[in-house]
């Protein structure tokens, strides 16, 4: 085989791999799946700590399965952000389907007591045996394959009942 042609089977494989990896690239794009913060509570505090607890509805609108690679929170009580919310275990949402997530985030007893006196100042409703209703509220992000990013947000009361 002569240079020439040596060199235009190089090319030629060359330009093919580029048109395989290009077409590749240009597969059904992901619909962007649907999430929806459930419920938002103050679990327990231990020690010097207080654990919260977060479920997330997930949503999928593809026709195939999409894994959650990450979701991330930011938990604010009373307007002062006191945590971050990390994904408990992995979550695979079926097609079509829906899933849950769990999340937990902990922080000190410390932001809770200052949360306390805000929500006293600012008038909060304080029964007699019972802690003040503290505000919250918690804005993330979810992450699935391939990098596709879900924001969303929630905010409501802590220690009100019903709080979903």
């Amino acid at each position: 085989m002569s240079n020439f042609a040596a060199s235009m089977l190089r090319t030629g494989i060359v330009a093919a791999a580029v048109l395989v990896a290009a077409c590749a690239s240009f597969g059904p794009q992901l619909a962007a799946p649907k999430v929806n913060a459930v419920t938002v509570r103050l679990d327990r505090v231990q020690d010097a700590q207080a654990l919260f607890g977060i479920t997330v509805q997930l949503a999928n609108p593809n026709a195939t399965a999409i894994d959650v690679q990450a979701v991330d929170v930011a938990v604010a009580i009373e307007g002062e952000v006191v945590a971050t919310a990390m994904l408990v275990a992995p979550v695979r949402v079926p097609a079509t389907g829906t899933a849950e997530a769990a999340l937990a985030a902990q922080t000190g007893v410390d932001a809770l007591l200052r949360a306390a006196i805000a929500a006293m100042r600012r008038g909060a409703t304080v029964v007699p045996g019972r802690p003040p209703t503290l505000r919250y509220s918690i804005d993330g992000v979810a992450v699935f394959n391939g990098g596709l990013t879900v924001p969303f947000a929630r905010s409501g009361e802590l220690g009100t009942q019903g709080n979903p």
